[in-house]
């Protein structure tokens, strides 16, 4: 058993949870890709490089590593009693990195020819702001349970919050996005866009609710 501030965990548990906050690190670095290309867009113009993209697809698969060794890790620990919530933090864990691969290249794909205005940038920007901040608390969240069970848990609520926040922005955009003159082809892609940074909102909350269920375990 590991003493770990005031609490003993296992040293299965320790291994594990050490491995997911790498694995979410992968996570938030291929997320402030995304963000970063959103802001940069915006503000100057800029398109994603050929590079920036290898770079996201570089994280994406070292995220399949990082989520195969932990499966193993934990199929291995047949003592955790946590097993079930982990093994669910790990595919949430990997939604993020695959949505933000995705999330890149559909930006990628109309960028170039396209730069709002108005409610649709400002819009836009906010969405990006809120998309690298919901991954962020969720990564806090994780690396706090085996330091302050009460710090991850204001984190998940931060999430949840965040969550609903991103929901409204999304049908903010819509509402600009789907009357305006811009062709077909780039209302889809934007439409595709925006839904994956929501759907990569969606499965971080579902994260804050498996580290709420974690945490009652873990206070023990």
């Amino acid at each position: 058993m590991v003493l770990d501030n005031g609490r003993f965990i296992t040293s299965e548990l320790a291994n594990v949870t050490k491995m997911l906050d790498e694995h979410f690190r992968v996570a938030l670095s291929a997320t402030k890709i995304v963000a970063g290309a959103i802001a940069d867009w915006l503000e100057s113009g800029k398109t994603l490089s050929t590079e920036e993209l290898e770079k996201v697809t570089h994280l994406e698969e070292k995220g399949d590593d990082l989520k195969r060794a932990i499966l193993n890790e934990l199929a291995s620990a047949t003592t955790l009693m946590q097993r079930e919530d982990l093994l669910r933090l790990v595919h949430y864990n990997d939604k993020l990195v695959d949505g933000a691969e995705i999330a890149c290249y559909h930006l990628a794909a109309f960028m170039s020819s396209w730069n709002p205005e108005g409610v649709l940038k400002e819009k836009i920007a906010d969405l990006g702001e809120k998309y690298l901040e919901i991954v962020t608390h969720q990564r806090e969240a994780v690396r706090f349970l085996s330091l302050d069970i009460e710090k991850s848990l204001a984190k998940t609520y931060d999430i949840c919050n965040l969550e609903k926040q991103i929901d409204v922005l999304m049908r903010d955009i819509w509402a600009a996005l789907y009357p305006s003159n811009l062709p077909l082809a780039t209302i889809l892609r934007v439409r595709d866009f925006v839904n994956m940074l929501e759907e990569v909102s969606n499965f971080a909350e579902d994260a804050a609710n498996t580290i709420r269920g974690l945490s009652l375990t873990l206070n023990t």
